[in-house]
């Protein structure tokens, strides 16, 4: 299981996803404009790939394998709110409507903010499962 859940495709998949969506989002922003549909078919798929490896890692953790450090598990449950966060804001998601008119006029700067952030805690949390500080 721990196989699965630390395999490099899976990994860079969401690193590389998360800056790419940060990068294309920070452009947007600044030419002011909306970020376009296929910036959506991509958080998807990045926020699926984010799915994918935390479902392997509640997997592994309920089968007795513990990462080698515990704060292993805070980034995890902080990277699967941020795909949360990047599905609910897209058109037609939850978040979007509750927050709609902040995103009228930031959407592609906020957007950018969450991958960034995304990008940065799939860093983190590959960094402590692999046991460095």
């Amino acid at each position: 299981m721990t196989a699965f859940h630390a395999n490099m495709i899976l990994l860079y998949g969401a690193l590389a996803g998360n800056l790419f969506l940060a990068l294309a989002a920070g452009a947007y922003a600044a030419f002011r404009r909306p970020l376009p549909s296929w910036f959506w078919r991509l958080a998807v798929v990045v926020a699926a790939i984010v799915t994918l490896q935390v479902v392997l890692g509640v997997a592994a953790l309920a089968s007795g394998m513990f990462p080698r450090r515990g704060l292993h598990l805070l980034y995890g449950v902080l990277v699967a709110a941020t795909a949360v966060i990047q599905i609910g804001l897209r058109p037609g998601g939850s978040l979007r409507r509750r927050y709609a008119d902040t995103l009228a006029t930031g959407e592609a700067r906020i957007l950018g903010l969450v991958c960034l952030t995304a990008f940065a805690l799939v860093a983190r949390a590959w960094m402590t499962g692999m046991g460095a500080r």
